[in-house]
Order: structure tokens, then C-alpha cells, then sequence
């Protein structure tokens, strides 16, 4: 386990992060704290209310892109969109719908993972950024399928950093005590300032 790094007082003036399920778990806080710090910030989500909330609270650096369906059908519409606008950031929250409704099983990540390559990978290359996905950790030893998505979502970050890595991006799983999601949001944004770039691709556990 490790400890909340230390952030800058600011980010890159030119720093761009998007945010998956932005309405859930840390996505709100995060959002905000990063358009504090200078970032611009793309909160999707499925929920037009949810999503409404977190552009509210700084509508002049978050814009909200509503996205429906399962994590790969989401994604698809960006694929052509996007291309090589620098995005120094994706804070992947998918995982944390998945309580919530069991389209978002284990499977369905890993598509979403690979689809979110195929959506924002070229830009993820353009601006050195990193692929964050946030897991809550079940204290219940016999919660299976809860443990074997954090597992599942690690292998694949290890293999997605193994083809992308030389690229310049990094692919981060982040693990918090079920229930305390925003404890990732300083580590998540450190994971994105230029600090954070030194940090090689790997599974962090806060405590």
C-alpha cells in the first residue's frame, strides 16, 4: 500500500483530461480539482443528470459529453472523432457502474479498455498521457467476482502498457478501500502532471 502523493499547485496550461462515468466514485471531485488547477476536462457519462452536476461546478473548463451504452458502445462514437488532440489523461471510472448493473461485468471492461484504446489512443500518444482505472477493493474475501475484476483490469493494463508503453503511454490501475473511491483523486491527478510521467505503468494500492 502506498500513501496520497504530494500535487503540484498547478497543472500543464495545455493539460486535457477526459473522465469515464465521470458521475461516479471520484469522477465529480476529480473534475473539479483538475479544472481548478488549470485542465481542461471532458466529463462523459450516461447519466444526463449526473453529468449535468459535475459540469456545474466549473462550466468554463469541464464540458460534458453524453455517451449511452454498454462501455464499448460508448466509446465507439469518438473513434472517429477524436484523432490526435493531445489528451494527457483518461481516468477510467467504468469499473465503478459495474455494482450498479451486470452489463458492466468483467468482459465488458476489457472491451471497454480495448475500445478505449481504439477511441483515444492516438491522442493519448500525442500528449504522453495515461490510462487510470479506479477499482474499489471488497473487504469481503469470498467477493469473487469483485476481486477477479481488479485482477482482470491489472492483466490488462500490463499488456495494453506492453504495446502502447513505447508510445509514451502509461496505463495505472489504482485500488481503494471499497467505499472510499476519492481517495484517487490526488494520486490520479499527480499520475497525470509531469511528476507523475517518471512513474512507470503499474498497480498502485492506496491504503
Amino acid at each position: 500500500m502506498i500513501q496520497t502523493p504530494v500535487l503540484p499547485d498547478s497543472l500543464a496550461q495545455d493539460a486535457t483530461f477526459a473522465i469515464l462515468s465521470a458521475s461516479h466514485g471520484p469522477g465529480p471531485a476529480l473534475a473539479e480539482r483538475a479544472a481548478g488547477l488549470g485542465a481542461d476536462v471532458i466529463a462523459m457519462d450516461s447519466d444526463p443528470s449526473g453529468l449535468a452536476k459535475v459540469v456545474g461546478a466549473a462550466p468554463d473548463k469541464i464540458e460534458g459529453l453524453a455517451l449511452v451504452g454498454d462501455p464499448v458502445a460508448r466509446l465507439e462514437p469518438l473513434r472517429q472523432t477524436w484523432g490526435d488532440t493531445p489528451l494527457h489523461m483518461v481516468l477510467n471510472l467504468m469499473p465503478l457502474e459495474w455494482s450498479n448493473t451486470q452489463a458492466q461485468g468483467i468482459d465488458a471492461q476489457i472491451r471497454g479498455l480495448s475500445a478505449l484504446m481504439r477511441a483515444l489512443g492516438r491522442g493519448l500518444a500525442a500528449g504522453q498521457g495515461a490510462v487510470v482505472s479506479v477499482l474499489e477493493r471488497s473487504q469481503q474475501p469470498l467477493a469473487l467476482s469483485a476481486h477477479g475484476m481488479i485482477a482482470a483490469v491489472a492483466a490488462a493494463n500490463e499488456a495494453l502498457a506492453q504495446v502502447f508503453g513505447p508510445r509514451g503511454i502509461r496505463f495505472y490501475t489504482v485500488t481503494v478501500p471499497e467505499g472510499q473511491a476519492d481517495q484517487s483523486v490526488e494520486t490520479a491527478l499527480f499520475l497525470a502532471s509531469p511528476a507523475g510521467q517518471r512513474l512507470r505503468s503499474r498497480r498502485i494500492d492506496l491504503d
